[in-house]
């Protein structure tokens, strides 16, 4: 079953009503806006003279039902808790029907303990570092985006520890409204993928059209599939003591970093190169460094990340 972690759907400003003009702002052009920070996020922007009305909201909006995300189960009571609220009355069933994704997070919750180690590697064990961008951040998130000139295309992900996510102080109204806490997010390890436009929803869910319904009921396994492309290939590369050195010299001068080994050897190699067989005995001499027998089993990292998101 997909999973997301925000929603933005364009629908007929005509399933919006009952709408409370002390919460709306009415702007010059008549366009309504209302927007709700905390406890959690809700945008409603409605165009009457255009018949269009635009709902942006996050997983938060479930409240206690959080941990479920949204989902096809799950889309009736978030469209129930924002009718609570008391700002308008959306008409749920019209807009199951009769409305598009315009923009998405595609979300999957995997038990792991090793979340840091995880993107720790994946940092490190990039297929290539000119196709994709990669950013490794202090607290241990992990954000890779395709490198594409069409920004409606461009595709990104973000790995990160969703209980050290959902203790920071931006969330403290959400926790206490609804008796959310970090225990509840335990050893749980988010992928979050962001989809910024209806082709892009359209061709990475495998969809005809970006319709809602046909969103939620995609079987497409959007995440796995740009994990396994991203990331280099396991193989087995024999060295010499004499080459293990060397390696070793090039890791040290790049400051055990992949991405500038990469760079680094670029200046060396004929521009049109292929580089993942080149890098493979970096990545290797790095892997056995890092020692990420954490995972144990006999399974190499990147089996156990895919089979983590793969199931999903």
């Amino acid at each position: 079953m997909k999973t997301f972690d925000r929603l933005m759907i364009l629908t007929k400003a005509e399933y919006v009503s009952s709408i409370n003009n002390d919460e709306f702002t009415t702007l010059k052009d008549g366009k309504m806006v209302y927007k709700r920070h905390a406890p959690y996020g809700v945008n409603i922007t409605v165009y009457n003279t255009r018949n269009l009305a635009v709902i942006d909201f996050t997983g938060k909006v479930l409240g206690e039902r959080y941990k479920e995300l949204i989902s096809e189960e799950t889309i009736r009571q978030c469209f129930t808790n924002i009718n609570a609220i008391g700002a308008c009355k959306l008409d749920t069933d019209k807009i199951l029907v009769d409305s598009v994704v315009s923009s998405c997070d595609v979300t999957t919750d995997v038990e792991c303990t090793y979340t840091k180690a995880v993107c720790k590697y994946m940092r490190n064990h990039m297929r290539s570092y000119n196709l994709y961008t990669v950013r490794k951040f202090n607290n241990g998130n992990f954000t890779a985006a395709k490198n594409v000139t069409d920004p409606d295309i461009m595709k990104s992900i973000t790995i990160y520890d969703k209980a050290r996510e959902i203790k920071k102080y931006d969330n403290k109204l959400f926790r206490e409204a609804y008796g959310i806490s970090a225990d509840d997010f335990k050893n749980i390890c988010r992928f979050e993928m962001k989809l910024g436009s209806e082709e892009q929803i359209r061709n990475t869910l495998e969809i005809p059209t970006s319709n809602l319904q046909m969103v939620l009921q995609s079987d497409a396994s959007p995440i796995s599939d740009f994990i396994d492309d991203m990331l280099a290939p396991d193989t087995e590369t024999y060295v010499s003591n004499i080459q293990q050195y060397r390696i070793e010299l090039v890791l040290k001068d790049c400051e055990y970093d992949m991405q500038k080994v990469d760079a680094k050897l670029r200046t060396i190699y004929a521009p049109k190169t292929g580089m993942t067989k080149i890098l493979q005995p970096y990545r290797e001499a790095l892997e056995e460094r890092n020692n990420p027998s954490v995972i144990g089993g006999g399974c190499s990292m990147r089996d156990k990340i895919m089979q983590m998101v793969i199931s999903k």
